[in-house]
């Protein structure tokens, strides 16, 4: 039994182990008291300190071995939270709660509401939407392995708070309620129904009447610590509390052409995306990231995050909603059928290029690829887009405008 349990905490010590020895980024600070402190974790957080309306938060939960500081850094999302204004917020283990900085995701004393960690962390949100300029609507938790499987919990027990979440290379919610079984839950050898799965979440809220978060996962192809059946297990979990079935909707071997990106998505009945899984090929247990100067790209690479040429954490960042365009289209959304000489700009930079994108029946007459185009319309409505190529060979986010057609 001695060599059982020491077999499985090894495993749990390999668990989403991310590399201390990154430079430590100087922005987080640690509020203290911020409330309750059951789990007896930090708050560490960071402030753009270009807020000037209520904005968004964050929540980002590290992986065992992991700080605050080296989770920021590696991820990149301070990059996004000052592009985009919202605030992030990282909860930290100390080593007296863990011997390598997990989140104990395995304790059944940690997996409840009002109890344990969940609760800290709980009350370090309640505290900073008390004390900062934070939007309450849109409240989002992403964490990765250990703090996947943090988030899986907080998301379980706490679904009125979070508008949606992420799951990075950990599991659904109580895949183990021990130790004992951790390590089988981790190599992916407990699989339920998708039904038995909704039960446990159901079974934390029984008078809960609202919608749960919706999800984005992520997860090494070849992840050797954290089976991607975990993810699997997740899914189903996920579209069963949101009343739907475990049959893919929309699937895509190479997301954006990008030979080692596939996107799979999850639909409810009303055809509401609820579950987005992006599986990258060729990595194990580690953090995909992007990284270089553009706005999309970021993050630092380390022995657990690894450049793939897909940052992860900006494509979290795009699900939650969080991705603000540079700026927006100038010129009419409300014309009358058969309508020509319509004009749509958009700010000129030295050096860009620009795409447009047309729907059905509308015209490019003149200025197609220049920041300024003239427009034609037959008698439908429809999207207009543009994208802009920065003289650094940055693509910038599209910017959208819809173009109401009628008399």
């Amino acid at each position: 039994m001695k060599i059982l349990t020491h077999n499985l905490y090894r495993w749990i010590i390999l668990f989403s182990s991310i590399s201390l020895f990154s430079i430590a980024q100087e922005d987080l600070i640690q509020i203290r008291p911020f409330g309750s402190n059951p789990g007896n974790l930090k708050l560490m957080f960071y402030d753009p300190g270009n807020i000037t309306e209520k904005s968004p938060l964050v929540v980002v939960l590290h992986g065992c071995t992991q700080m605050a500081k080296s989770c920021a850094e590696q991820s990149g999302w301070n990059k996004l939270a000052k592009l985009h204004q919202f605030y992030v917020l990282y909860p930290e283990q100390i080593i007296i709660n863990n011997a390598e900085n997990c989140f104990n995701w395995y304790r059944s004393n940690d997996q409840s509401r009002d109890k344990g960690e969940p609760y800290s962390i709980m009350e370090m949100i309640t505290y900073l939407k008390k004390n900062k300029n934070i939007d309450s609507t849109r409240i989002y938790i992403i964490g990765l392995s250990a703090g996947g499987a943090m988030s899986s919990i907080m998301m379980a027990v706490y679904p009125e708070v979070f508008d949606k979440g992420g799951v990075m290379a950990g599991g659904p919610y109580k895949s183990t309620e021990s130790i004992v079984n951790a390590g089988a839950s981790m190599l992916g050898m407990i699989s339920k129904s998708p039904e038995d799965w909704g039960d446990l979440v159901r079974q934390q809220n029984p008078n809960y009447h609202g919608s749960y978060p919706e999800l984005v996962v992520f997860h090494g192809g070849i992840d050797p610590i954290v089976s991607t059946n975990n993810s699997n297990q997740l899914i189903k979990q996920w579209v069963n509390i949101h009343h739907s079935d475990y049959q893919e909707d929309e699937h895509y071997e190479r997301f954006r052409n990008h030979e080692d990106i596939e996107l799979t998505i999850y639909k409810n009945n009303d055809q509401k995306e609820i579950v987005r899984y992006y599986k990258v090929r060729g990595i194990g247990h580690a953090l995909p990231i992007d990284t270089g100067k553009c706005s999309t790209q970021g993050g630092k690479t380390d022995i657990f995050a690894v450049n793939k040429g897909f940052h992860s954490t900006f494509w979290a960042a795009q699900f939650f909603g969080l991705i603000k365009a540079p700026y927006q289209i100038d010129g009419p959304n409300q014309v009358n059928p058969k309508t020509t000489n319509l004009t749509y700009t958009i700010p000129f930079h030295s050096g860009s290029t620009y795409l447009w994108k047309m729907p059905s029946g509308m015209w490019i007459s003149k200025g197609n690829h220049s920041h300024s185009i003239t427009l034609e319309v037959d008698f439908q409505s429809g999207l207009i887009e543009v994208t802009e190529t920065d003289v650094n060979g940055c693509q910038l986010e599209p910017c959208k405008l819809w173009i109401d057609v009628k008399e």
